[in-house]
């Protein structure tokens, strides 16, 4: 009996200390990338504010199964995907997984000059956690998942935008 208190009591202290650590991690984690690219904001826009063009360098558009793709959705068996905003340097978008989990991303696109040949896009993913420890945990390995597939992406796009 002993050693079944003795157990427990270590169990409960053990996973108070992960949560106490674990809440000295964010709520709020952005994974960014950037990429400076020899072109005009004016014609790489269209390839960020409508999904039908990033099956042509968007590396997570390309892995996924059955796409649909409409003006502003793409819809596949592996996410959802929505357009929810669009301005001149600023495309947002929503992103729901088919277990529920969401999270939302987006492409900024900054110019140096309004006719400039050259600008800088910058394309983010924002992940709200809740105060699980295996929760804040996950959100650590995040950049290292999504931060090499967002880098080649942003490669094929200055590519593709620098060869017309």
């Amino acid at each position: 009996m002993r050693f079944i208190k003795l157990v427990l009591i270590s169990a409960v202290v053990l996973f108070g200390i992960i949560t106490a650590i674990a809440s000295l991690l964010p709520s709020q984690v952005r994974i960014s990338r950037a990429v400076d690219i020899d072109a005009p904001s004016a014609a790489l826009y269209p390839r960020l504010a409508e999904v039908k063009t990033w099956e042509g360098w968007n590396e997570f558009v390309q892995q996924y199964h059955h796409r649909r793709e409409g003006h502003d959705t793409l819809v596949t068996d592996e996410m959802t995907v929505t357009i929810t905003r669009k301005t001149d340097s600023l495309i947002s978008s929503a992103w729901q997984q088919p277990g529920g989990y969401a999270f939302s991303g987006g492409y900024r696109i900054i110019g140096y000059a309004h006719d400039s040949a050259r600008c800088t896009v910058q394309w983010y993913f924002d992940f709200h956690v809740r105060w699980y420890p295996w929760e804040k945990f996950q959100s650590i390995v995040f950049d290292q998942q999504l931060g090499p597939v967002m880098e080649k992406s942003l490669q094929n796009l200055k590519r593709q935008a620098e060869s017309r």
